[in-house]
């Protein structure tokens, strides 16, 4: 999740008026045109837009758009006693309230003495990577294991396996499915444009594309196939599978209102 406020300072071509007036064009205003509702542009105080990953996006505007932020308070609040504008200092952090896990998101509003605020999530399917990657950490597990006793076949295609899986969770979380489950090299040619770019490790690709080259051999004694690694190779590519695995986790965590 970004707020945009926080980030302008890091990116000063990153300002919270573009994303708002983005957001004006690309929904809000046709919302309000398709729904016919009786409001302006300086009437909105508040929005939310839900970006279903299948389906069309979701507005909310002014109540119906319920907001949770992270503030500071002046002074001492007791228990039970509600906090109002007067009681905060300064906001740090915004969110929409109910937003399903399945989806992104983008929020601005308008805070009383402290400006507009708008953050963003744009990963879409965090429950089904959740899901995925549940099942990276098992296969991830079992290759370790197979390895540790001296299975290399078993090992090379579990340790595919988390790879993939892994890679299936990141790529779900930008709303790109590879279809079929047998689209090994699609996965693996995301992997390479993903890591291309500066965001992961090249080792990554690079012990993925060794394993899938070992893995007719691994499965299927195919002595066509690209011979099997060693151990100390493969413990090399469990490694890069495990660090991948992990990389996609954090991706896919829950990061509201984290302390940055």
């Amino acid at each position: 999740m970004s707020d945009a406020k926080r980030d302008e300072a890091a990116n000063p071509a990153l300002r919270a008026g573009d994303l708002i007036d983005q957001m004006f064009t690309l929904w809000i205003l046709p919302h309000i045109e398709r729904s016919n509702l009786d409001v302006s542009r300086n009437q909105i105080a508040q929005a939310v837009v839900i970006l279903h990953p299948n389906g069309a996006p979701e507005v909310l505007l002014n109540d119906q758009a319920e907001l949770v932020a992270k503030a500071k308070v002046r002074g001492a609040v007791a228990v039970g006693e509600p906090v109002t504008t007067k009681n905060v200092e300064q906001v740090s952090a915004l969110r929409p309230a109910n937003v399903p896990p399945s989806a992104g998101w983008i929020a601005f509003a308008l805070l009383p003495g402290s400006g507009i605020m708008v953050a963003f999530d744009f990963r879409y399917n965090r429950d089904r990577a959740a899901e995925l990657l549940d099942r990276a950490q098992e296969f991830l597990a079992t290759g370790c294991e197979a390895l540790a006793s001296g299975r290399i076949g078993p090992s090379v295609e579990t340790a595919l396996a988390a790879g993939e899986l892994a890679i299936t969770a990141m790529a779900s979380l930008q709303n790109v499915m590879h279809k079929g489950r047998n689209s090994h090299g699609a996965r693996q040619a995301w992997l390479n444009s993903y890591t291309h770019v500066g965001n992961g490790t090249p080792d990554w690709y690079k012990a993925m594309r060794h394993l899938l080259e070992a893995r007719p051999s691994a499965r299927y004694g195919d002595p066509q196939g690209r011979d099997l690694p060693t151990a100390t190779e493969l413990a090399e590519f469990l490694a890069h599978v495990d660090d991948l695995v992990q990389y996609a986790i954090q991706q896919a965590a829950d990061h509201d209102f984290e302390d940055s």
